[in-house]
C-alpha cells in the first residue's frame, strides 16, 4: 500500500487542471492506493492570480473517487481569525474535509500570532496541518525567507499535541528542521519535490535526505509525498532502493504512517 500525503488541484481556469481520471491512471500505474489533495489559499494576491482552490472544488474532485483520495481545507492569516476559524469549521464538519494546508511562501511566518486560534482549532479537531517548507514554490510573489523550519519550534512547543507536516523536508535546511523537530514529537516530515530538487542541482538529494530524517527522528516520522502525480515514480523508486531501509521502515513511510495522521 502506498498513501500520498501531498498533493494538488489546480484551480479550474488553470492550464494545467488535470481531472480524477488523470490522477487515477498515474496512481495505479505506480501502485498508489490513496492520495490527499491538499488545499490552496495565497491569500488576496491569490485572489488576484486565481490561484486558489476553494472548498467546494476540492470536495466535487475528491466525491468523484472517494475510495482514493482525501481532500484538506486552506488558509492564510491576511483572511482574519473569524474567517479562517470558519472556513475550517465547516470544511471539516460540513465537507468531511481532513486536514489544513499553510503556504507561508505568499507571506507569512507560521509563528505568526495570527494563526494561534487556527492552530488551537485544528489541536481539538485532531487534524493535522501540512506547511510549506524549504524550497521557494513557482507561484508568483512567494517569498523564501517565510520557509525557514526555525519557526515551526515555536508552533511545536506551544502546541504539543498539534499533528505538525513539514513540506518537502524543509530542503535545504533539512539538519536545521531537525533540530526544530528533534524532541518534538507531533512534528513529522514529507519527502515531497526532493526529485525535481535533486534534477535542478544534479546531485544526490532524495536518498541523503531521507537518511538524514530516518537516522534523526526515526521511519514514524517520515511521510511519502509527491507534490504532484508526475513526481510518484521517482520517489517511490528512490525509498524502494534506499538500502538502508528495513521493511517496516518502508511500510511506515509509504503508508502506516499516513493511516495514523489521518485517523483512518
Amino acid at each position: 500500500m502506498i498513501i500520498d500525503v501531498h498533493n494538488h488541484l489546480s484551480p479550474p481556469a488553470s492550464a494545467y487542471r488535470m481531472e480524477a481520471d488523470s490522477y487515477l491512471e498515474t496512481m495505479d500505474a505506480c501502485g498508489v492506493d490513496r492520495l490527499v489533495i491538499l488545499g490552496k489559499d495565497y491569500g488576496p494576491a491569490g485572489d488576484r492570480r486565481n490561484d486558489n482552490l476553494a472548498d467546494e472544488d476540492t470536495v466535487a474532485f475528491v466525491k468523484a473517487h472517494p475510495d482514493r483520495f482525501i481532500g484538506f481545507t486552506a488558509v492564510h492569516p491576511d483572511r482574519g481569525i473569524a474567517a479562517n476559524l470558519d472556513r475550517i469549521d465547516r470544511a471539516v464538519h460540513e465537507f468531511g474535509l481532513r486536514g489544513v494546508k499553510l503556504n507561508p511562501a505568499s507571506g507569512f511566518y507560521p509563528n505568526d500570532e495570527r494563526l494561534y486560534p487556527v492552530y488551537e482549532m485544528i489541536s481539538q479537531l485532531g487534524i493535522p496541518v501540512v506547511i510549506h517548507m524549504g524550497i521557494k514554490p513557482p507561484s508568483e510573489e512567494s517569498r523564501l525567507k517565510y520557509c525557514h523550519p526555525i519557526y515551526i519550534d515555536d508552533i511545536a512547543v506551544d502546541f504539543p499535541g498539534l499533528r505538525l507536516v513539514i513540506a518537502h523536508a524543509a530542503y535545504p535546511w533539512v539538519e536545521d528542521l531537525i533540530m526544530a523537530a528533534l524532541y518534538a514529537p507531533n512534528v513529522s516530515v514529507d519527502i515531497s519535490t526532493l526529485n525535481q530538487i535533486e534534477d535542478a542541482l544534479g546531485y544526490p538529494v532524495i536518498l541523503p535526505t531521507l537518511e538524514k530524517l530516518v537516522r534523526a527522528l526515526g521511519a514514524g516520522r517520515v511521510l511519502f509525498g509527491s507534490d504532484g502525480i508526475f513526481n510518484l515514480e521517482p520517489l517511490i523508486s528512490a525509498v524502494r532502493s534506499a538500502a538502508f531501509l528495513t521493511d517496516s521502515d518502508r511500510e511506515l513511510i509509504f503508508y502506516k504512517n499516513a493511516l495514523k495522521l489521518l485517523s483512518l
